[in-house]
């Protein structure tokens, strides 16, 4: 069996590819934290794309699926990435030395994807990429039209002032 066929049945493949995108967002934002939050929202862009396979439904911080929660544990118990949590900070996910052999796992084309949305969307915080993901699944499942976009993304997440929906929106490449 080879292991870098993209239908392999490998119980590591999407396990292997979030240890790509934590890799991926560290060298390419150091500073940045990464979290929960921004893991989810990553993985809801991917499965947009058709990479990965999870399903989602939309919560307080916008799309989640306990399918990504559920393989992220399994990625750290898996030591493909680390979790630490810090008070009053949250979430810090890291990728451990063994995340190259579980990406080893990744067609290119998989690989070539979560690069592009590294380069898109990571330097994005996670508040961010939640308004930005939300956008994205309120058009994917209800069919909002962009100029009815931020008063929709707005009504789920009243915290948010239109304004600041619609800058971050723009600066995604959303509207």
């Amino acid at each position: 069996m080879s292991l870098g066929k993209k239908n392999d049945g490998s119980m590591f493949k999407n396990s292997g590819l979030m240890g790509y995108l934590v890799k991926s967002l560290n060298q390419k934002y150091p500073d940045k934290q990464i979290g929960k939050t921004v893991i989810q929202k990553m993985m809801y862009l991917l499965s947009r794309n058709g990479i990965v396979n999870f399903d989602f439904s939309m919560y307080h911080y916008g799309p989640y699926s306990s399918e990504v929660t559920g393989e992220l544990s399994f990625a750290e118990r898996s030591g493909i990435v680390e979790i630490r949590w810090e008070d009053e900070k949250g979430y810090y996910i890291k990728p451990t030395d063994n995340v190259e052999k579980f990406s080893s796992l990744l067609e290119d084309d998989e690989k070539h994807a979560v690069d592009e949305l590294v380069e898109r969307f990571g330097g994005f915080k996670a508040v961010d990429l939640s308004l930005i993901a939300t956008a994205y699944y309120l058009t994917d499942n209800f069919g909002v039209k962009e100029d009815r976009l931020v008063d929709a993304v707005h009504n789920a997440k009243k915290k948010y002032p239109p304004k600041y929906i619609e800058n971050v929106l723009s600066a995604g490449g959303i509207m």
